[in-house]
């Protein structure tokens, strides 16, 4: 499978301080690849290479097979805070956001996407209001919405459940991994959670600490899909336990 996502001989440093030593990462089309570490180790700066908002001190990142110049539609990213526009609804939130990276779509089309994708997180009813209307959880939902119908080929998810409590975490990594079935594109996510980590991807990345911090292991999770279900059944649980046990020791050790 070619490789989507790849970040050469990068590095990152601000002066003389090194955050990302010499790190090389290639991700295949339509894998889900986690980004695990410590605070401070540099996953969302990797993760902002990708999107084209920062740049490394040295090598190289592409996606497609062309060099990353600045952010494109090709590339979609949900952050920890939604980052919703307050004046609009979530319907105008993600129309909004289609407007410029889809631009071959009219206002029907544009509402019938937007609508299409809100009903994917639960949220028909509330297409209407506000951000300052909506729950935390709810304001992340559009945020993903948001985020897969500009129908990017790469999806960038910068611990996008972090600030949520565990049961709508887990609710919301449940709908993403519906919507990502459906779709199967490229993803890489930062995370800080092992079982987080475990539940969604194809492979973890584990980086070290920082100062220059670089990737430590590359570790693929090879429980089955689909992964549905009421969080960690006893199978799944069962399979992945030595897996978890591996990556608990590997942030620790280092």
């Amino acid at each position: 499978m070619p490789a989507h996502v790849v970040l050469s001989d990068i590095t990152k440093s601000y002066g003389s301080h090194t955050v990302i030593a010499e790190t090389s990462i290639a991700v295949a089309e339509g894998q889900f690849v986690s980004i695990l570490g410590p605070s401070g180790c540099g996953k969302s700066t990797m993760l902002s290479m990708i999107a084209g908002l920062d740049f490394p001190t040295t090598g190289t990142v592409s996606t497609g097979g062309r060099p990353v110049l600045g952010p494109g539609p090709d590339r979609g990213m949900v952050f920890q805070d939604h980052a919703l526009l307050p004046w609009l609804t979530a319907r105008g939130n993600i129309e909004f956001g289609l407007k410029s990276a889809r631009p071959e779509l009219d206002r029907a089309e544009r509402t019938r996407v937007a609508d299409r994708y809100l009903g994917q997180v639960g949220l028909a009813h509330a297409a209407h209001l506000r951000p300052s209307r909506l729950s935390g959880g709810m304001q992340q939902r559009v945020g993903i919405a948001r985020a897969f119908a500009i129908d990017p080929e790469i999806l960038l998810l910068d611990e996008p459940f972090g600030a949520l409590d565990a049961l709508t975490r887990r609710e919301l990594q449940l709908q993403l991994l519906d919507i990502w079935e459906a779709s199967r594109r490229t993803v890489l996510m930062v995370t800080h959670d092992v079982d987080e980590a475990i539940l969604l991807s194809d492979r973890v990345l584990v980086m070290g600490h920082g100062p220059s911090a670089t990737v430590i292991a590359d570790i693929a999770v090879d429980a089955p899909r689909p992964r549905h279900g009421d969080g960690f059944d006893d199978t799944f649980d069962k399979q992945v336990a030595g897996l978890r046990h591996k990556l608990i020791e590997l942030l620790g050790n280092n």
